[in-house]
């Protein structure tokens, strides 16, 4: 067995049986596990592993069969091996065909908050260095009128992207204005904290059909220690904007999500009674980033 590396491909012709591609992993010394084009498997040993490569596998065993069904060994004539393994491989790679729907614009690193967990290198909000300029948005809408998703969602995040609301309005605009002639199903999204959202901007989101995605993580302490700003007032800057938000753009329209940090794990129950209180009929679940201050501060985030 020499001639076989712990990680390869094998493509053999046409003997007994013949072998359609596969590759083959050891996991141990007596143990390996095949896998075919489109990543299905099965478990044999490295003796069954050369019988099966010198076609010597008795087709009455277990191992056969778990091979066969993943299309391995392929029996002479036998045409629907091949057409299964293709109807497979196609549907596995038909996202591909569409490309992705959604289109991330990171508007401004700037923000009003110094989350424990937050992913990208924040600056504070006097620091109108780092900015997206409209030229950067402008070559990003290139980019997404050239996909062939007929769906488009172009989200906004940063930073708090609300500190550089004149770019999402360039942006909006812009790409409506593009989509008259594209005719895609066009959607805006922006992540906040609701902390800095006026009247001026949710009107503007209602009139243009964006979509609001706020951040919630619990009680008002443990939001407050998850996400503090000047004034220790995330928790009250948040339930203020979330009922001028559904008041003004609409309850359908405005969304939460809950960043589960350590100080999370003990505190389910509270954190489901919170988004309860507030009238959530769900709650969406974000792990920590393996980035940015999560990884400084030592904590694990898998």
């Amino acid at each position: 067995m020499s001639k076989f590396k712990p990680i390869g491909e094998y493509r053999a012709v046409e003997k007994g049986y013949s072998l359609l591609p596969f590759k083959f992993e050891r996991l141990s010394d007596d143990n390996v596990v095949v896998t075919n084009q489109v990543g299905e498997f099965a478990f044999i040993t490295l003796a069954q592993l050369t019988e099966l490569v010198e076609k010597r596998l008795n087709s009455n065993t277990p191992e056969y069969s778990r091979l066969r069904s993943i299309q391995v060994p392929r029996e002479n004539h036998d045409q629907w091996a091949i057409d299964l393994l293709a109807l497979k491989t196609r549907t596995r790679l038909l996202p591909l065909r569409n490309f992705t729907n959604l289109h991330l614009f990171i508007v401004t690193l700037r923000c009003d908050h110094s989350c424990q967990y937050c992913q990208v290198s924040r600056q504070s909000d006097d620091k109108t260095a780092f900015d997206m300029t409209q030229e950067i948005a402008d070559k990003g809408l290139d980019i997404v009128f050239r996909s062939p998703n007929k769906a488009v969602k172009i989200e906004f995040q940063g930073g708090k992207p609300l500190l550089n609301f004149d770019l999402i309005k360039h942006i909006v605009e812009s790409a409506e204005e593009r989509n008259v002639a594209a005719q895609k199903e066009l959607q805006f999204v922006i992540a906040t904290t609701l902390s800095l959202a006026t009247t001026e901007i949710l009107e503007y989101c209602k009139s243009h059909n964006i979509l609001l995605s706020a951040s919630l993580d619990g009680p008002e302490d443990l939001h407050n220690k998850n996400q503090p700003r000047p004034g220790r007032d995330s928790y009250a800057k948040f339930a203020a904007g979330l009922a001028q938000a559904r008041e003004i753009v609409g309850i359908d329209s405005v969304s939460a999500l809950m960043t589960t940090s350590p100080a999370s794990m003990n505190r389910v129950t509270e954190i489901i009674d919170e988004y309860l209180a507030f009238g959530f009929d769900g709650i969406f679940l974000r792990h920590l980033s393996p980035y940015g201050f999560a990884i400084k501060r030592g904590w694990n985030t898998y």
